[in-house]
């Protein structure tokens, strides 16, 4: 391949390499950016004419195959593309004058700016002792939000995990409805894209993050959260991180993270949000705790030509939630095991072409994971998972030469996820049930202490306690991704300068789902019996709150689809002030559910188009305009939901039995499809401005409009409710009574937001790290669910009911926090580092729900907009905001390296969570029972950790 493009013409090679894209499969998902770049022009210092024919040289630990060098264009424009994130010395050299030397920072994704004024009197003042330079005004493209490196993450106290990195940044929200998935500004938190090394690891299924990774393993994490690029498609945002790889330096870090239960502070808080501790309860708290050991090792196996870097860490965690009604009694403690192992692959056989191969394994099980509702529930009556899988990408970067270079990434993903009963997987690491304390096993029966696979689960309603079974089937879902995504960079002059990318994307997923029900199908919901298990109902007798019945089957299932996209996208400058954004993509989807019908079949374009304006002239002062679209044509929920299920059946207690059915679905007749359904697509306007305040620091505000439209959603279409929406009274079809789900994307399913972010990131000195970010936002609509539930809010959206249709056209949605402030600051010096982390957030929305009486015997009705309070009944005027407390928590690690001491990085880490011991309620009781607004869950109390790590 070598021999033959050097003996081509430049336009041949040119159309060669476009052939090679072209000829390739075709995905309307994100390849991800692992690189940055070095550009700017070369000019006389004295009368600012560009420098032509100058050199321009890059080298580094971090760039396999040696140092890169380009020469300056006729307008003294140089760019060096494809730069791994890291440190690198520049030299700037004439024939026979003395080089003029920089050393800079790149970040994956972004555009180092570096303008040299040169001259020969200068460069022979050089001295070779440089200082380092970061420039983030980012004056070559629209995108918003940041890159958080290795360096700065571990400079204070995190979860370690890049989930939680991503939280760090402007414009993100963790409301709490899908734990470690953010609301990127006001998209839904199931609909980002998760890259890691190039690979796209959004669940296959559900499109939450799916690949958990060693966290010391990291390089940096890029969170993309608007104003992207034509290669990017997300309906939210792209975290985007790229693992660290090896050098012709060997480097051995070793480290282990001591959080023991005793380090926590103790004590019992009351039930309800006003309560504080309560110094005299004698309840004992579960411990709350965490271990974590990591090892990883990289080197040279060929020096200059082939690198690795491999490693695995092991992580072990409980959570706790505090003791409180209606059971009275310290729920068993939610624990972790995992597993994460990696290793990558660098090869640079010469200068024109890198080969990448980054391999991980993530396997883990999770004990008593239902935390929500861990108060309503007794050991028996909890959830075990197992999870975990592998990934595997390839990524072959041929530079061509200084105007042309081609990239190719392929991988594959599978992963698994077993989950049901805690009793029902006694025979798998981590299964079978706690014990609870002897003092209160007399108060439950040896029923509900036991676990027996054939019991029935039942679920009081009258205080929504959940007994013998933690879930009502047992699933075994196995997914698996496949994409190829091959692209070509040219860079030329016409009417200006370009700097374009073309590409085309592909992706394959599909899901196998097992389901195996529990107590042999039935399942019951109880009400009238009184609160506890003396109020379930016996079928036998007769006694105790007999109501519902539902009786289900097993069913197996499999579904695919697959996706085809092209992307264009340019940075042409017409003027050495202004820079012109054009993008387009085309994306195309197909996806068939588990009878090989198709469900969706989908199509869309997404223009992008946004300007940059250097406002002083010297890449400092940045105003930016974006316009995007982007369409989501590859969503499996569809195929998922409309695929033939378990057949079930509820009926009702009419006084003697349970003879009378109230409500069907499933089945083979329980779903349509539309096949006029639109393609679901936000729309987004991003204005900016950005500002180098000082030497390596960046203060900007950004605006932002998004407005999500067409969100997938069932409407029910066979049942007939009465005027009041609390039960159904007939079927439209009397020939086809039951459920019937009409899989669609209606025009009225979308969510608005706007919001404001204003921030500032700075290393002022080499000691510093500062990140300040403060965002005002609101979010609107009735789009809180992507199907029903799939955020975990327990609203069953505004096309299950069309009584309560209404509900959902105001108030707020669940991810709508109005104020945010994150501080990120760090201070080091000679071996010592302090860095805190502050996280203000005011309180998110949730609703009083209400007893919808049949077919679902369950409080899933509203009685005033979403967000609120009906407050007092039969009074459409008088409703109020429900919002959960605020949350101010600050996180901070101290830590000192002992190498001026022994020689040897031996860093002692002490990190210090919730400094000030601030527990408010994230979680509440929002059904119409007694219980309504008692606390459900706790932030966690301070705790502290002890770390040691070793670096060689």
């Amino acid at each position: 391949m070598k021999t033959m493009m050097k003996r081509l013409p430049l336009a041949s090679k040119i159309a060669l390499a476009l052939a090679l894209v072209a000829l390739a499969p075709m995905s309307a998902r994100a390849v991800g950016e692992v690189n940055g770049r070095i550009g700017g022009v070369v000019t006389e210092a004295q009368t600012g004419a560009p420098v032509p024919g100058a050199t321009v040289t890059v080298s580094g630990k971090a760039l396999p195959g040696g140092a890169r060098t380009v020469t300056t264009a006729d307008d003294g424009r140089y760019e060096i593309v494809e730069l791994p994130p890291g440190r690198y010395d520049v030299e700037v050299s004439y024939s026979g004058v003395k080089p003029l030397k920089r050393r800079v920072v790149v970040r994956q994704g972004e555009l180092l700016p570096l303008d040299i004024a040169w001259s020969a009197e200068l460069a022979e003042a050089e001295v070779t002792v440089v200082v380092e330079e970061r420039h983030m005004t980012k004056p070559d493209t629209t995108q918003t939000g940041t890159v958080v490196s290795a360096d700065t993450s571990a400079k204070v106290a995190t979860n370690r995990s890049y989930q939680d990195i991503a939280l760090q940044v402007a414009g993100t929200v963790d409301a709490g409805n899908a734990p470690g998935n953010p609301s990127v500004k006001g998209g839904n938190a199931l609909g980002n894209r998760w890259l890691i090394d190039g690979l796209d690891v959004s669940d296959a299924v559900l499109g939450t993050f799916s690949a958990n990774l060693n966290f010391d393993s990291i390089a940096s994490v890029e969170v993309i959260t608007g104003g992207m690029e034509a290669q990017y498609n997300s309906l939210g945002g792209v975290i985007n991180l790229i693992t660290a790889g090896g050098s012709d330096e060997w480097h051995v870090n070793a480290s282990l993270y001591v959080n023991n239960a005793k380090f926590s502070a103790q004590g019992q808080y009351g039930s309800q949000l006003y309560l504080g501790e309560q110094p005299y309860f004698r309840v004992t708290q579960a411990p709350t705790q965490s271990y974590q050991a990591v090892l990883n090792v990289s080197g040279p196996i060929v020096k200059h030509r082939l690198w690795f870097n491999v490693g695995i860490e092991y992580n072990y965690t409980e959570s706790s939630t505090p003791a409180g009604p209606p059971l009275n009694m310290v729920p068993p403690t939610r624990r972790f095991n995992g597993v994460n192992v990696r290793l990558k692959l660098t090869y640079a056989p010469n200068e024109k072409h890198r080969l990448t191969l980054s391999v991980a394994s993530d396997p883990a099980f999770i004990s008593n994971i239902r935390r929500g509702s861990a108060l309503f529930r007794l050991p028996s009556a909890q959830t075990y998972q197992a999870q975990g899988g592998a990934l595997a990408v390839l990524q072959w970067d041929y530079f061509i030469n200084q105007k042309m270079n081609l990239q190719v990434q392929t991988g594959f993903q599978y992963s698994f996820l077993d989950n049901g009963s805690q009793g029902w997987f006694k025979d798998s690491p981590g299964g079978g049930i706690d014990q609870i304390p002897a003092d209160r096993r007399m108060d439950f029966s040896d029923k509900a202490l036991g676990y027996d696979r054939m019991n029935a689960q039942h679920v009081n309603q009258d205080d929504r306690t959940i007994w013998y079974q933690g879930e009502t089937a047992t699933t075994y879902d196995r997914r698996y991704t496949f994409q190829f995504d091959p692209s070509i960079s040219l860079r030329g002059k016409a009417a200006g300068t370009h700097d374009a990318k073309i590409g085309i994307q592909t992706r394959y997923v599909a899901s196998t789902y097992d389901v195996q029900q529990t107590g042999n199908g039935v399942s019951y919901t109880d009400r009238g019996g009184g609160p506890g298990e003396a109020g379930l109902c016996d079928e036998a007798t007769g006694m105790g709150g007999c109501f519902l019945k539902t009786v289900s089957d097993s069913y197996k299932q499999k579904y695919e689809g697959y996706s085809l996209g092209l992307y264009l996208q340019d940075r042409w400058r017409p003027h050495k002030r202004i820079l012109i954004l054009p993008g387009i993509r085309f994306d195309f989807g197909q996806t068939f559910n588990a009878v090989k019908e198709t469900a969706t079949s989908l199509f869309g374009v997404g223009p992008r188009l946004g300007f940059n304006i250097d406002l002083t002239g010297d890449q400092k002062t940045i105003f930016s305009a974006f316009y995007g679209r982007a369409n989501e044509v590859l969503n499996l929920l569809p195929a998922a939901y409309g695929s033939p299920s378990a057949f079930s059946q509820t009926f009702i207690w009419t006084g003697t039995a349970f003879d009378q059915v109230v409500a069907a679905s499933g089945g083979a007749k329980g779903y349509r499809f539309d096949p006029n359904a639109a393609t679901p697509h936000t729309d987004e306007v991003t204005v900016s401005l950005r500002r180098e305040l000082f030497k390596d620091s960046v203060g900007g505000v950004d605006y932002t409009w998004k407005r999500v439209s067409n969100m997938w959603t069932w409407v029910e279409v066979n049942q007939i409710w009465d005027p009041t929406g609390t039960r159904t009274i007939g079927y439209v079809d009397n020939n086809n009574p039951q459920q019937i789900r009409l899989i669609t994307t209606p025009d009225s399913n979308y969510r608005e937001y706007q919001g404001v972010d204003f921030y500032v990131e700075s290393r002022p000195t080499p000691n510093w790290d500062i990140y300040l970010a403060y965002t005002l936002s609101f979010l609107y609509g009735p789009g809180a669910e992507q199907f029903e539930g799939q955020v975990f809010t327990g609203l069953r959206g505004p096309y299950y009911n069309p009584r309560q249709a209404m509900f959902y056209q105001g108030g707020f949605l669940p991810e709508d926090v109005r104020h945010q402030l994150r501080i990120r600051a760090a201070y080091n010096y000679k071996g010592f580092n302090i860095g805190s982390y502050l996280n203000y957030i005011t309180g998110t929305p949730t609703s009083k729900l209400f007893f919808a009486y049949s077919p679902d015997g369950d409080y899933i009705n509203l009685r005033s907009p979403q967000g609120t309070d009906p407050v007092t009944p039969n009074n459409a005027r008088n409703f109020a905001e429900v919002r959960l407390p605020d949350i101010l928590q600050i996180d901070t690690r101290v830590s000192y390296d002992f190498h001026a001491l022994i020689k040897q990085h031996l860093v002692l880490i002490v990190d210090l969570f919730n400094m000030l011991n601030l527990r408010p309620g994230n979680g509440i009781q929002n059904v119409d029972i007694a219980q309504y607004g008692q606390v459900t869950s706790r932030v966690q109390p301070f705790r502290f950790q002890i770390g040691l790590r070793y670096d060689y």
